[in-house]
């Protein structure tokens, strides 16, 4: 098995959607610095590693809710919330055709309407948590020249909390598709209300389940997707997600797929037997559709050379190809208590690739 090692620049362009970041000077053509005004839209530059990545029009413009996500009780993994939505995106807004842009149409006071007005509404024994925790816009805007940086699609993440109070004051949890009936109730009145500044566009609705308050290890998962096409004001379509996560090692991940987890604790005894000391490893895998998709593990040891973390990874690695079928995505962060020492990523296509901290 063949892995690529990755530093600096290139490395940290593989993770980044938009190639700029702090410690990584790119130019755009021609290699001059682009000046301090910006007259009319440009591409900022990005460094080719995928086709699977939006490319952005600067200057960068933060999104209209950001901050919110912190007034509320759950612990929302905003990063798979983000990823997730431009993942769902690229099925109607291909990267070969759109750029990237934070939400600009919906504003928090909006936002904190919506939340207000559902727990409102909500029946008698509902009244004290409504099911809108938050919600989420991304923009995406036309690449053609003659038409670029206009707006040509919208996503909307609707963060959803299955948790709810009964007539008694008892807690209860909506199931799956009672959250989904629901999630598609709510809906259908903000898309009325975006539609008001935004007539025209096609927009693409994600409900997104938040995991439960007290969940801190799994993060929340995606259950439906909605379409509102061109010139149209109401969701035409929908259509289920099947989306799991699951703790490695587990209970719940052993009940529900054996396999995977009898894989994982291989991984762990073979790394272990190899090493002799302690290396702690967990794991989140991805589900979808009742099949593993992805798999993050992190394995936690106290190593005093570089050479014994290259040791470990390329161990690790090659227990990984033999373990995990190679349509399983699969990242591992290797780590001591206070510092990263190493990543190896395996996509699902392409070729893997390690990185060895150096400090």
């Amino acid at each position: 098995m063949k892995a690529k090692f990755l530093t600096g620049c290139r490395l940290m362009a593989v993770f980044l959607l938009v190639a700029v970041t702090a410690g990584c000077s790119l130019l755009p053509r021609g290699g001059q610095e682009a000046g301090p005004e910006i007259t009319t839209p440009s591409l900022s530059p990005v460094v080719e590693v995928s086709e699977d990545y939006y490319g952005s029009i600067p200057p960068y413009k933060p999104n209209q809710t950001r901050g919110m996500l912190s007034e509320t009780k759950y612990r929302i993994d905003f990063s798979h919330l983000e990823l997730g939505l431009m993942e769902f995106a690229r099925d109607t807004f291909p990267t070969s055709e759109y750029l990237f842009q934070e939400g600009q149409q919906i504003k928090q006071e909006q936002v904190k309407e919506w939340i207000a007005q559902e727990k409102t509404g909500a029946t008698n024994g509902q009244k004290k948590k409504g099911i809108l925790v938050h919600v989420l816009e991304h923009d995406y805007l036309s690449k053609e020249k003659d038409r670029l940086g206009q707006l040509e699609g919208i996503v909307l993440g609707l963060s959803l909390s299955p948790e709810y109070q009964d007539a008694t004051g008892q807690d209860k949890m909506y199931t799956t598709q009672e959250l989904q009936a629901k999630g598609q109730q709510l809906a259908a009145r903000i898309v009325q209300s975006v539609r008001v500044n935004t007539p025209t566009v096609p927009m693409v609705i994600l409900l997104y389940q938040v995991p439960e308050a007290n969940s801190s290890l799994v993060p929340g998962r995606f259950i439906m997707s909605g379409t509102v096409n061109a010139n149209e004001a109401a969701i035409s379509k929908w259509q289920p997600i099947e989306e799991e996560y699951y703790l490695f090692p587990s209970t719940d991940l052993e009940k529900k797929y054996p396999q995977q987890s009898l894989q994982f604790d291989k991984l762990m005894r073979q790394s272990q037997s190899y090493f002799g000391e302690y290396i702690g490893m967990t794991g989140v895998g991805r589900f979808m559709g009742g099949k593993m998709t992805e798999l993050t593990i992190t394995a936690t040891a106290e190593y005093d050379s570089r050479t014994e973390v290259l040791q470990f990874t390329q161990f690790a690695a090659g227990s990984i190809d033999q373990l995990f079928d190679k349509s399983v995505h699969v990242n591992l962060y290797v780590q001591s208590m206070n510092k990263p020492l190493s990543i190896y990523i395996r996509p699902s296509t392409g070729e893997p690739y390690m990185h060895i901290y150096r400090q």
